[in-house]
This record gives structure tokens, C-alpha cells and sequence, in this order.
């Protein structure tokens, strides 16, 4: 258990005071021997000391010393009633270990058979706090209004993370009340996570995001019920280090001999097989390839230069402002549009349909070249290249979507020169 360590044959108690409450306080910790051998008893004698500490702290920060008077009163009340004079935290401790143990052997006869009474004796009252996926619902509905222009697939998207990372935690030990949740129940689930990372290959980024997930909900439970819930504490250096990305480009001769070889792609969906062709020579996310909608001019195949304009949809948000974007037709993906004109119906907004199945075909017919590959890579070989011609800046940044380092003026590079870029290193299809 936390907070226990032995030294000699005794079990010792050692918990670092809060630094929001530091100044109650004129050392670093709360330490103290617990007077006994058997694990058991220490950690019988540690939680209850970890209540008494917890309430304590939860007035101070509460209230400091405005509403004392009234509080002390019923404190004196309580202690009296079973047979001590009232004492304060600090001066508990500094009377020694023996005052605290006394008190705590008093109270541990009736742990199971009264527990109102202990709860009572020791300030702390059964927690009327929502559970942790009732919070979730909570928080998913606080922020249902900022999803007005997300599709049904991009909530979801929102949400699955959020939900999993509950599950996991709950699955670990049970849906309890949110402020009922310590620190180590997040290690504990730090464990499994470490576990699951070492013996199933996953990524530390899964985890993380986890903690991420649980440290936002966590908050949102802190400020909407005004609880008692130390967030730094809780997830203090619980993360796992990120490893270095694992998602290499594609050399070009690969992309040009292998994946846009027809004949490599029998069996494939005509769709998947152009979607190839289209990422190859644009660089967009797949989301942004089979978000496109000719009917609503997304796909300009008529124009002096044909172009894609990637642009969020009233049910459609993009990943970034910067996303929204206009790219010139060369190439690759000239041939790709040509042969989609109304743009991708079958996997029209299906991104992680065609994700799963056109990188499970990749890999089946040795067409990605490590195991770290994917169709994603498509973009960073995009980017790679571009980088290779040496392009502005701005026209690079504006062909990726990504954000410009320095203030924008003016509409951005035109077609004309993303074009002139792009002629350079788009794939010759003759």
C-alpha cells in the first residue's frame, strides 16, 4: 500500500503534505511509526489515517479557518463522545505515535459493524459524487454543444477514446463514486498498462492518451460537482515515455514500381485501388480524400487547373483550421479523380473502413516493407518529397495543411504555383 514502508520491525507512515496546503504545515511530510509488525494492522491503521488526513485537507482547502468555529464545536462533540479530548491534526502528531494508534484502536473494533459511526468519528461522510461513467455522461453531454458541426462518425470518434479509457478503469475495479477514486487505483492501472505494453507489444502513446482522457474527465468532475480532488496529485508522473515514431515514408521507387502498379492490386475494390493513386500525388489524409463531395464543388475537374478544395461540411469538422485547403491535380492523382469524378462513394466518409482493409491487403500481398508501414505513409513520403524540390515555406505548408510559422496575409500561394511544386514531383502515369 502506498504510503507504508518499514523500518526495523515496524511499519512507518509517510505521506507528503500538499503544497496548497503547505503553509498549515512546517515540514514536507505527515510521518509517524504505526506501532506494529503485521501488515494487516498497518494498513488497517493506514487507511484510516488516510481518511482522517483526507477530510482534514479537504476543510483546509475548503475553507482554511473562516468556518472553524462551528466546525471545531462538532469536532469537540464527537471526540468527547468517545472518551478524548479534542485534539487537531498537528497536534495529534506532534503528541507522538502512541495518541494516534490509541485513537485509531479505538475506532478499528467498530470499522465493520458501525461504519456511519467511523465515518462520523472521522469527518468523513458516504460521497454523494457521481459515479465514474455517470461523470463520463456528464462530461459528454457539457460538451455536446461544441459537436453542432462534427458528423455521426467524427463523435464517435470523439467519444470511443474517452469511453475505453473508463472502461479500462472501471474493468480494473468497479464503477465507484469519481472522488472515491486514488492515486493508487490510477497506479494500478498504470500496472496493467505497463503489463499490457510489455507482453502484447502495444504502443506507451495508448496508455497515455488514457491518463490523458481520465486526467480531462477527472477535472471536469473537480469543477462541475466542486469536489475535493487533487488532479496533480492523482496523476503525477504516471505517463509513459513516447517512443520515437514509427511510421517511415515510402521510398518513391516503391511507391512508383509497387503500389501504383495495377497489377499488384488485383482483387482490391476499384475505389481502394484509386485511393492509392489519389493520397500518392496530394498528400491529404484519407479522411479528407473520401470526405470530398463533387455536388458540392469539393472535386474541380472543369477547371483551367484541376483541383480538390478541402474544406469542413456543416456535419464535418476538419482536424485543423489549417486543413482546409485547395490542391492542384497532377499526376497520380489526376488519374485517381478522373476515374472518380463524383469522388468516392463506396468508402465515401468510411476513412477507418478503408484504412483496416486497404493496409490488411498491403500486407498480405507484401506490399508494405516493414511492419511499421501503412497507407499513411503515403503523406509523409508526400511531404519528403516536397521537401527534396525545396519549395517556399508557405506553399509547402500550405499543400500539407499545416500551420504557418509566420502571420498570414493575402489568400495563400495560388493553384498556378502549388502546381509548379507539385509538377516536379508528381508521378508520371505514361
Amino acid at each position: 500500500m502506498e504510503y507504508l514502508f518499514r523500518r526495523g520491525n515496524w511499519f512507518h507512515y509517510k505521506r507528503r503534505i500538499p503544497k496548497d496546503i503547505a503553509r498549515f504545515y512546517d515540514g514536507d511530510f505527515v510521518q509517524l511509526s504505526l506501532k506494529t509488525d503485521s501488515m494487516t494492522m498497518a494498513k488497517q491503521r493506514a487507511t484510516l489515517l488516510n481518511t482522517q488526513l483526507d477530510s482534514l485537507w479537504s476543510d483546509l482547502r475548503s475553507n482554511g479557518h473562516e468556518e472553524a468555529e462551528s466546525k471545531l464545536e462538532q469536532a469537540k462533540e464527537i471526540a468527547q463522545a468517545h472518551g478524548f479530548p479534542y485534539l487537531t491534526m498537528d497536534q495529534i502528531i506532534s503528541a507522538g505515535s502512541s495518541e494516534l494508534v490509541s485513537r485509531l484502536n479505538t475506532i478499528q473494533p467498530v470499522v465493520s459493524s458501525e461504519q456511519e459511526k467511523v465515518e462520523a468519528v472521522l469527518g468523513k461522510h458516504s460521497s454523494t459524487a457521481p459515479t465514474i461513467r455517470e461523470t463520463l455522461n456528464r462530461f459528454c453531454d457539457y460538451y455536446r454543444a461544441d459537436m453542432t458541426n462534427k458528423s455521426a462518425h467524427q463523435i464517435k470518434k470523439w467519444k470511443n477514446p474517452r469511453l475505453k479509457a473508463v472502461d479500462n478503469l472501471v474493468s480494473l475495479y468497479s464503477d465507484m463514486p469519481i472522488d472515491k477514486v486514488t492515486r493508487d487505483h490510477i497506479l494500478g492501472l498504470r500496472e496493467w498498462w505497463f503489463g499490457r505494453i510489455e507482453n502484447e507489444g502495444l504502443s506507451p502513446s495508448s496508455a497515455n492518451k488514457d491518463f490523458s482522457h481520465l486526467r480531462s474527465l477527472f477535472a471536469f468532475a473537480r469543477d462541475d460537482q466542486k469536489l475535493d480532488i487533487d488532479i496533480s496529485y492523482l496523476f503525477s508522473r504516471v505517463r509513459f515515455a513516447n517512443r520515437a515514431s514509427t511510421r517511415p515514408p515510402f521510398e518513391t521507387s516503391h511507391i512508383r514500381d509497387n503500389l501504383l502498379n495495377i497489377k499488384n492490386l488485383d482483387g482490391l475494390h476499384p475505389e481502394a485501388k484509386l485511393f492509392l493513386f489519389a493520397m500518392a500525388d496530394t498528400g491529404a489524409r484519407p479522411s479528407e480524400l473520401l470526405g470530398l463531395d463533387a455536388s458540392n464543388g469539393d472535386i474541380r475537374l472543369d477547371a483551367p487547373i484541376p483541383y480538390i478544395f478541402i474544406r469542413p461540411a456543416k456535419d464535418k469538422a476538419l482536424k485543423t483550421a489549417q486543413s482546409e485547403r485547395q490542391i492542384p491535380l497532377v499526376g497520380a492523382s489526376l488519374f485517381a479523380f478522373q476515374n472518380l469524378p463524383q469522388g468516392f462513394e463506396h468508402y465515401y466518409r468510411k476513412a477507418d473502413q478503408l484504412s483496416a482493409n486497404l493496409n490488411g491487403f498491403l500486407r498480405n500481398h507484401g506490399l508494405l516493407p516493414t511492419t511499421e508501414h501503412s497507407i499513411y505513409s503515403l503523406r509523409h513520403s508526400f511531404e519528403d518529397r516536397l521537401t527534396a524540390v525545396e519549395p517556399p515555406e508557405k506553399v509547402q505548408a500550405a499543400l500539407m495543411g499545416h500551420k504557418y510559422a509566420r502571420p498570414r496575409y493575402g489568400d495563400g500561394p495560388s493553384l498556378e504555383q502549388k502546381k509548379k511544386w507539385l509538377d516536379m514531383i508528381c508521378f508520371d502515369l505514361t
